[in-house]
């Protein structure tokens, strides 16, 4: 073998190596949790608890989604109603912040009940629609006509009826989901529902853990 021929033996192996080297770095990169993105607050989010913006946990949700409505029910009931002190301290200092992101592919009346719920949020009822949009989920999901319900809903949170559906249908509020989507997206979204606090993708295995981790942050908290 010649000089020559054990240069380019060298150099095709070193080519080797490195194509191996990347491979495994591609295979192996290391997963993103932190999305810095998330933890910003505009001005067309739906916000509630601390409006101090100090902590906050955002939560990516489905109305039509199972799954959501059990964390929905939990929130409502082991946090956000309960007398114990210690709890109650989740709710007075975290800034709690719900976006849209319905998977119309396996529930098709998602976008249609998030955009029930912003023309209820346009007369400031987001939360209170979105409670009853979760009480009701198995009425209006397995309806061929939902926008009937939600418009019965509407009455009864004695909104203006004519005005709710003019802004079901409106431009603005299809943005405002839209937004909503592509922020999900730009954080990896893949199920709901799914929360971040601080800008960290929360992994839990339970309520307790979700609570838990909500009461070991404001022990951080300064």
């Amino acid at each position: 073998m010649t000089k020559k021929q054990l240069v380019l033996g060298f150099v095709a192996l070193l080519v080797i190596v490195a194509f191996l080297y990347g491979t495994y770095l591609l295979i192996n990169k290391p997963q993103v949790t932190y999305y810095p993105e998330v933890n910003k607050v505009s001005s067309s989010d739906h916000i509630k608890w601390s409006p101090a913006k100090k902590i906050i946990l955002v939560e990516y949700s489905d109305f039509q989604c199972p799954a959501c409505k059990l964390f929905h029910d939990y929130i409502r009931q082991e946090l956000e109603t309960t007398k114990d002190p210690k709890i109650q301290e989740i709710v007075k200092k975290i800034t709690f912040v719900f976006r849209s992101f319905p998977l119309t592919n396996i529930h098709p009346h998602s976008l249609k009940a998030a955009k029930a719920a912003e023309a209820a949020g346009r007369q400031n009822k987001f939360y209170q629609m979105a409670d009853l949009l979760f009480a009701n989920q198995d009425q209006w999901a397995q309806s061929d006509q939902p926008q009937g319900l939600f418009l019965a809903y509407a009455k009864e949170l004695k909104l203006d009826a004519d005005q709710f559906q003019k802004d079901l249908s409106s431009s603005s509020i299809q943005t405002k989901i839209q937004s909503d989507i592509r922020s999900g997206e730009k954080a990896q979204l893949t199920a709901t529902p799914t929360f971040y606090l601080q800008g960290n993708k929360v992994s839990v295995t339970s309520f307790a853990e979700f609570k838990q981790l909500l009461l070991d942050t404001l022990a951080k908290s300064p």
